[in-house]
Parts: structure tokens; C-alpha cells; sequence
């Protein structure tokens, strides 16, 4: 499993930090002690410490490592590439075209530093911004009045629309010179960005009017205004190397690429397997789950963030608020999660011969429930579970089926009020939190649709894994 960055930079002491990432790979030591006394790296610090970082560790390195790098005059390494590597983990030979996570964190890094200076910030005599389109951080002097913004509607089309735009893993994009059995998915997959992009756009008028509903907790919970939240959709690529290698890949295989290796029975040659793993597919279900979640007033676009699985890593799912969208077969950062839960998926590299296993079966429970895919009911399964995220501070919320249509319906239930009521009111704690909790989801399923969905069975925990 690659080594995440996980030592922490503490903003108040001058040090000397080497930061490791992938085994063999060493950054280059930061000297900090010289920029002690600099005003600018001062600011740097304090914003780094300020409330509107606190949160976010991640956007802290950012930040120094930016600003570190510009006062020593070493602008040269304040590239996409370079920050990718540095702060993010990402390998030396890593593409910043096909992996977009420092775009996405300066996006975010630009809107809390306009917050840290209309809030706790408004007096400092220095103001420190990162142009758009560059990382290179200019300070200039402080005006203490209030700098001139977009309107509101301009600044939710601008940030709203263009995060999920960029940040929706993308189902298409790619050269025109692949091979026969990749050709047909893109030119598939090219008229599912375009009906896409029109159904994210349609997403935006009902938002402005939109109000929270603190009466249903579990929207309170996930975007809370202390973490940020990320979405993360299945990974239909791994799904369709898995069949096509009829190897299950695990969480380690997947985060280090080492399902690439693996041989497949139908002879399916490396340009095209490399071609698979670099795109971005993923269901028409999971486009619909995230366009539900984005209406949502309480995923305000500062705080919540589209992110495509192979851009996930270990320290997202320590401190950040998660929803993950499928089970370990399409999205393997559920297993981090999977070894607490009853209903445990298994899968198998096939169609339709997945199940998911009640580890303890109540009474009137059945012990396995597998996909009736050929008879006219055409039933399937799914599971909905709120977990806490690793360190305890925030939560995940995982939303999988054994279909598409399952991941419809569990997505389905979440929205549907009376549905959830009493689940969320037997999980509800006396100072209005929620328990976690697993959701057992029956649905009939034509084609990747599903017609009615109900709750067949419900476990509340006092604590994980009870």
C-alpha cells in the first residue's frame, strides 16, 4: 500500500521536515528556520492555524509548501506537477492531466483564503492570494474594505458548476486512436458526458431557493460546517478489469496499480488495459446520486468536493466527512470500512453471481441474499451504512448494490423522508446525533432501473462494530 503523507506541519515552530512518500521516494528537506522573521511566511503560519484550515491538513501543506517555496526563490517547484508530489503523495511519474487533484485543492485553497480574510483575517496588514490559473502566492497590502465579488448567482455558476463539471469522474475524454474494444465504450461514453453536462447545469436554478431542513440529521451530519465532505462515486473501470481479468482486486492492488500486471483470459493487450485504467467511467446511478447530493442546501460548494476514487487517499478518510458510492468491487475504500459491518459483500468477478452475506441473521432474516437477475422479479439487493471515518472525528456514509438499479434504490431510500424516518429516529441520539447504523435494501430491478425499493432489515449500533 503506497505511504501516505501523514506527518503534520505545525505552523508555530520553525523546522526541518522531510517528507516521504511511496517507499523509495524522498522529497527535498524544507528549510524553514531563514523565514522566521519574514512577515509573509508569518501570515502564511497564521492562516495555516486560522480557523478556516483548522479542518483541513491537507490545505495547510498546500499552503506552506506554496509559500515556503516562493520566499526561498524556489519557484520552479511550484508547478501542478511538482505540488502533486510533494504535498499530495503522487509518484515522480505522475499525470497531472489525467489526475486533477491539485486543481481541485487550489479551487478550495483560493475560497478559504477569501474567508480567512473576511473573517479573522480582515485586519492583517498583508493579504496572500493564489491567482487563477498559477500556484505562485502574491502578498500586497491589506485593504480593509471589503474587496469587490462576484454576485451570488455568478459565484454559484463559477464554483459550483465548473467543480462538478471538472470534478465528476468523467466518462470519456480520450484519444481517438485506441484499439476496436475500447473505441465503442468512448464514443459511448461521449454522449454520456454531453447528457451529462446538460442534467448538471439543470442541478443549479433550485439550489438558491433551496433551504436546509434541520429536521432530518443526516444531511446535518455529513456537511457540517467543521469538515469538508467528499463524494466519491464507483470506479466502473476496476469493475470492468476485474471481469475482464476475473481477479478481484483488493484495497492494496488498487491503490498501487498492481492489478495492471495481472493477465487477462481474453487477451486483452497493455495499451488497451492501461487505456481502461486511465479513464474515468462511471454508471448513469451514480451521476443521478451525485446530482441529489449536490442539490442539497447543505452542501454548500466550499465544503463539499466531487472525487473520483483513484484520486482518494488514506488521509481523506481520516478527518473528512465521506460518502462512498459502491461496494468494495467498484469502490475499494469500502473495505476500510467493511470488516464492522453485518451485511458483508461477495463478490465474484461475474455477472450476477455477487451476494451479500447477514453475518448474524435475525429472526425471519435469510442467512444470504443473491441477485434473482432471470426470474420475471427481477430482485436485487443493496446496503446504505453511516460509519464513523477512521479517526473518529467525522463520518462515512456508504451507499452500494449488488446492480446498478440496487445503487438506485439505496440512493432512493436515503432521499425518501418517510422512508428514513424511522430508521433516523431509532438512531438518533439524545443530543441529536445519529448512531450508526446498515440499511438492507430489496428492489426489483429492469434493466439499470428500479421501480420501488423498501427497507427489509435495519441494524443501529451503539458503538462500531457492535
Amino acid at each position: 500500500m503506497d505511504q501516505q503523507i501523514s506527518s503534520e506541519l505545525d505552523p508555530d515552530v520553525p523546522l526541518k521536515t522531510v517528507v516521504e512518500s511511496h517507499g523509495s521516494h524522498r522529497e527535498p528537506a524544507w528549510e524553514q528556520t531563514a523565514l522566521a522573521n519574514d512577515p509573509r511566511w508569518q501570515l502564511a503560519q497564521r492562516i495555516a492555524s486560522g480557523s478556516s484550515f483548522a479542518r483541513s491538513a491537507l490545505l495547510s501543506k498546500f499552503l506552506l509548501y506554496v509559500c515556503n517555496r516562493a520566499l526561498v526563490g524556489r519557484t520552479d517547484e511550484i508547478s501542478e506537477h511538482q505540488i502533486g508530489v510533494h504535498v499530495f503523495g503522487r509518484r515522480p511519474e505522475y499525470n497531472p492531466s489525467e489526475d486533477n487533484i491539485v486543481r481541485n485543492y487550489a479551487r478550495q485553497l483560493r475560497q478559504r483564503l477569501d474567508h480567512y480574510f473576511d473573517e479573522e483575517g480582515q485586519r492583517e496588514e498583508l493579504r496572500l492570494s493564489i491567482p487563477r490559473g498559477k500556484y505562485v502566492p502574491c502578498f500586497a497590502p491589506n485593504k480593509l474594505s471589503t474587496p469587490q465579488r462576484p454576485s451570488e448567482s455568478d459565484e454559484l455558476v463559477e464554483v459550483s458548476a465548473a467543480s462538478l463539471v471538472e470534478t465528476v469522474p468523467a466518462i470519456a475524454s480520450s484519444s481517438l486512436h485506441l484499439r476496436p474494444v475500447s473505441r465503442l465504450a468512448v464514443w459511448g461514453a461521449l454522449l454520456f458526458v454531453a447528457a451529462a453536462a446538460a442534467l448538471i447545469w439543470m442541478l443549479f436554478p433550485d439550489k438558491t431557493s433551496a433551504k436546509a431542513d434541520p429536521s432530518y440529521p443526516l444531511w446535518t451530519l455529513l456537511f457540517d460546517r467543521n469538515h469538508q465532505t467528499l463524494l466519491v462515486p464507483a470506479d466502473d473501470g476496476i469493475v470492468m478489469i476485474q471481469n475482464l481479468t476475473k481477479h478481484s482486486v483488493n484495497l492494496d492492488e488498487y491503490i498501487n496499480r498492481d492489478y495492471l500486471s495481472i493477465k487477462s483470459p481474453y487477451k486483452i493487450d497493455t495499451q488497451n488495459m492501461e487505456d481502461l485504467d486511465q479513464q474515468r467511467y462511471t454508471s448513469m446511478a451514480d451521476l443521478d446520486a451525485v446530482l441529489k447530493f449536490s442539490r442539497l442546501p447543505e452542501a454548500t460548494p466550499e465544503r463539499f468536493t466531487v472525487r473520483y476514487a483513484r484520486e482518494l487517499h488514506m488521509e481523506d478518510l481520516k478527518d473528512s466527512n465521506v460518502i462512498l458510492i459502491g461496494s468494495s468491487f467498484s469502490n475499494p475504500w469500502v473495505e476500510l470500512f467493511q470488516k464492522n459491518l453485518n451485511f458483508d459483500f461477495s463478490y465474484q468477478p461475474r455477472p450476477n453471481e455477487s451476494a451479500i452475506l447477514n453475518r448474524r441473521p435475525l429472526q425471519g432474516e435469510l442467512p444470504v441474499y443473491t441477485n434473482d437477475a432471470t426470474a420475471p422479479s427481477h430482485r436485487t439487493y443493496a446496503v446504505v451504512a453511516l460509519a464513523p471515518n477512521l479517526n473518529d472525528t467525522g463520518w462515512v456514509l456508504i451507499i452500494e448494490g449488488l446492480t446498478m438499479a440496487g445503487t438506485q434504490a439505496a440512493t432512493d431510500i436515503l432521499f425518501n423522508r418517510e422512508a428514513m424516518r424511522p430508521v433516523l429516529d431509532k438512531a438518533r441520539t439524545p443530543n441529536g446525533s445519529l448512531k450508526p447504523f446498515e440499511l438492507l435494501i430489496e428492489t426489483r430491478s429492469f434493466g439499470s432501473n428500479s421501480p420501488q425499493a423498501s427497507i427489509i432489515a435495519d441494524r443501529i449500533y451503539t458503538n462500531p462494530g457492535s
